[in-house]
């Protein structure tokens, strides 16, 4: 099972994206950039993305166990952050304990142009705008979270 997320607003809370809608992206990247060393709070599918972590964990044990063993699950965090606000997404997943399998930085690139070579069997985000898959066959959904929601 492949299960892609966004990040802002959907695995951590919003506070970096009210800058950018506040701001500007200049603003958003001095922003990050300072705040760097401290991880974000958890968004509204934090608890989701750490569980998922915790399983991929078991199956990276049993894999080691059995190297037969095919692991189900895959997550990717699908996000229109760019270097240097990357940073601050590796400093939050570093402190929860977790990780994804991939990691996509598209600094503004259309996130279907990943998607739709990712192919997952769900992607989460909290704005409406990236939820549209020109080939029409993954299921995304829609996390009505925070500034993009307002």
């Amino acid at each position: 099972m492949r299960i892609a997320f966004d990040f802002d607003g959907v695995i951590a809370d919003d506070e970096a994206e009210a800058v950018f809608k506040g701001d500007n992206l200049e603003k958003f990247h001095e922003y990050e950039d300072k705040n760097s060393n401290i991880p974000h709070k958890p968004g509204p599918l934090a608890d989701l993305f750490k569980k998922l972590s915790f399983l991929q964990k078991l199956e990276e044990r049993e894999r080691e166990r059995d190297t037969n063993y095919k692991p189900i699950i895959r997550t990717a965090i699908v996000t229109a952050r760019n270097a240097p606000a990357h940073e601050r997404v590796i400093t939050t997943l570093e402190d929860w304990g977790v990780s994804a399998n991939e990691s996509f930085f598209l600094g503004g690139m259309v996130k279907n142009r990943i998607l739709s070579r990712l192919k997952p069997h769900m992607f989460f985000d909290d704005q409406i705008s990236h939820l549209e898959s020109e080939a029409g066959d993954i299921p995304m959904v829609h996390i009505p979270f925070g500034i993009a929601n307002s």
